[in-house]
């Protein structure tokens, strides 16, 4: 049993920090003189106590003229000791000292003092695209996942590392995450690490230790929080969690990352995507946008949805004409009914179809002869992409003169979706048709592909890759200068308000100011995708910056964002009024306000039955405002990247 003991304390002090060890060796250095004196003191050795300690730190002493009148044997003695003490501890107590140390960096086991650095907490794909976006600036990744091997695969991708720290810890434990100084950050990202299974659960946890370190901050950190899941996703996207004032909570999803990406932004690297509406839809166009999706993936689902709320174009007031979504899914019965629960109340608003295309006895419809008020209507179709019905449907859709094609072939699984976009039927790519393919990691093939060949042919110039996991968000998402503006103008409108500035410092500054009463994440993610429809409104009115807009272009920009702005609720989790809930709003019985904090809208309607809202204010008069603005904001957003570029 004492021998075990001793070697559990020779073993611990061992592996103890190189300060511990230091000091261990130094105490017991200090034991070791201590006993020589004591020894030099009891046995009468005639020498000073500095010739003493001159043998015990040096013994070559021994062979000095000033060391000649003590005795050999005590001389070859202290010498012994003080070269056991001095040599063969101390070197092997440095040695260690420093491949300890050299094994804790390596295992990312050190800690430094960080300040103005990115955080990013768990590692997956998307850290080498995020990190590269962040050159000059340090960067500190914290992951449980084995260092050696992360350095090895992110370094690997990267240009530079100096700027980047990998440091081991677990994000759901407070102390790793008081390591990272988060008071004294820029910014985080709560990514999660690859493959977990209940990614989205740890990455909130995290979150709320997070909020917990930074509830005495002096600043405010956006952390910006990952969600893989596309359900849990939307349900973040309506509700607000409980954090301090200090943390400006934005939850996101590469697959709506990569939607706006390809929609919103319609750029990739050196690539441009082809908008859905090919060429602008104004009033007098007979055209209407058709979207395809292959497959009703995460990415898919997403893909529809950020389709839903872009889509929206004046001819729909001006002759009805409507966006279609097309979903294309072997277990499209099954995908659909989980999509229409997810948004019941979107579905109940908006015109729906359903094909069996092994059946056709289960085919329905909920059109009914009550015209719906909303611009957009979704086709659910069941049936395998190589099936000859469904590639003879898709050779008609590509021949429709009156339809904006655009197919989206998402797969999770890169080798199927690159078979399923090069293998539709030859009308697709001889009329042009946008193809997208999603691509798990490289877009090298479909890169290679999309270039001529030898002799000038490019069939599949118009097949472009999307999706890829390491290249999903870019900084360009955090830049919400266009929706601080939206914000501004919201706050700012009354009946007699018209719209000559807007003054980026007095923006800011709103944007900061919420009402805490009210669902703060739910109304961000409103004015966000109010400021990407920006860009399909400009098209379809052919407005520039800084024009004076005609009355009627007013007119039709205020119902078309109103159109959009009832598509957006409804996939925010609103529902609209019961003919009963808006008698009781008209009476004065309830207030709208009252209704909007049980996610039920008086105002999501048909424009033209608007009424006025609680402060007397007609609820048109915000849409009117909005599309006042867009020729400004269309210029002060030009001049704010022209600053930053």
């Amino acid at each position: 049993m004492k021998s075990r003991n001793i070697k559990q304390f020779i073993d611990s002090a061992l592996s103890k920090s190189a300060f511990t060890q230091a000091c261990l060796w130094m105490g017991l250095v200090s034991i070791v003189f201590v006993a020589l004196l004591l020894i030099k003191c009891l046995c009468r050795i005639d020498v000073s106590h500095a010739d003493w300690a001159l043998h015990f730190l040096n013994p070559a002493n021994s062979f000095s003229e000033a060391a000649q009148s003590i005795d050999k044997f005590w001389a070859l003695l202290v010498g012994g000791i003080g070269m056991f003490c001095l040599s063969g501890l101390l070197i092997p107590v440095i040695s260690n000292i420093i491949a300890r140390r050299v094994e804790k960096v390596q295992n990312g086991q050190t800690s430094y003092r960080f300040e103005n650095h990115v955080v990013i907490i768990g590692y997956n794909k998307l850290c080498t695209g995020l990190i590269p976006q962040y050159e000059g600036i340090d960067v500190v990744l914290q992951t449980v996942r084995e260092v050696p091997k992360i350095r090895h695969e992110l370094f690997s991708n990267l240009k530079h590392e100096k700027n980047v720290t990998i440091i081991s810890g677990n994000r759901t434990f407070e102390e790793d995450l008081r390591k990272l100084h988060l008071d004294k950050c820029k910014e985080i990202f709560i990514l999660g690490e690859a493959d977990e299974a209940d990614n989205d659960s740890l990455n909130i946890i995290c979150l709320k230790k997070v909020n917990q370190l930074l509830t005495d901050s002096k600043k405010t950190v956006r952390c910006n929080v990952l969600f893989q899941n596309q359900s849990t996703f939307a349900i973040f996207q309506q509700q607000d969690i409980e954090v301090s004032e200090h943390v400006d909570f934005f939850p996101f999803s590469c697959h709506e990352a990569w939607a706006q990406k390809v929609l919103v932004e319609r750029k990739y690297k050196d690539m441009e995507y082809v908008p859905l509406d090919h060429q602008p839809i104004g009033a007098g166009s007979d055209e209407r946008v058709h979207f395809v999706i292959i497959g009703m993936s995460s990415m898919g689902v997403a893909m529809g949805i950020q389709a839903a709320h872009l889509c929206h174009f004046p001819n729909f007031i001006t002759k009805g004409i409507k966006t279609r979504i097309t979903f294309i899914d072997e277990h499209a019965d099954r995908e659909m009914n989980f999509l229409m629960g997810r948004y019941r109340h979107l579905f109940k608003e908006t015109d729906c179809c359903y094909r069996d295309f092994g059946n056709e006895k289960n085919n329905r419809s909920n059109q009914s002869s009550k015209v719906k008020f909303t611009d957009v209507e979704f086709e659910f179709i069941k049936s395998r992409i190589e099936n000859p019905k469904m590639q003879e449907e898709l050779a008609e859709w590509s021949l429709d003169s009156h339809s904006y094609l655009t197919v989206a072939v998402c797969f999770s699984f890169s080798p199927a979706a690159i078979a399923a976009g090069l293998y539709l039927p030859d009308e697709v790519y001889s009329k042009k048709i946008p193809v997208l393919v999603q691509q798990e990691l490289s877009d090298y093939t479909l890169s290679m592909l999309s270039k001529k060949n030898p002799s000038g042919y490019r069939k599949y110039e118009n097949v472009k890759p999307f999706g890829m996991a390491d290249d999903c968000y870019d900084l360009e998402l955090a830049d919400e200068h266009a929706a601080m503006m939206i914000k501004y103008i919201y706050d700012k409108t009354n009946e007699n308000y018209e719209v000559t500035e807007l003054p980026i410092n007095d923006i800011e500054a709103n944007w900061k100011q919420w009402d805490k009463k009210k669902s703060i994440v739910a109304l961000k993610y409103s004015n966000r995708y109010c400021a990407n429809s920006r860009h399909v409104k400009q098209r379809s009115l052919n407005i520039q910056p800084n024009e004076n807009l005609s009355a009627e272009q007013i007119n039709l920009l205020a119902q078309v964002e109103h159109n959009r702005w009832n598509i957006e609720k409804l996939l925010m989790g609103y529902r609209a009024t019961t003919p009963e809930e808006a008698e009781e709003i008209a009476t004065g019985t309830r207030s709208k306000a009252s209704y909007k904090e049980c996610f039920i809208h008086n105002d999501i309607r048909a424009y033209q039955t608007l009424t006025e809202d609680d402060d007397g204010i007609h609820v048109s008069q915000y849409d009117v405002n909005i599309a006042k603005s867009l020729p400004l904001m269309l210029s002060e957003l030009d001049k704010i990247k022209k600053t930053t570029a």
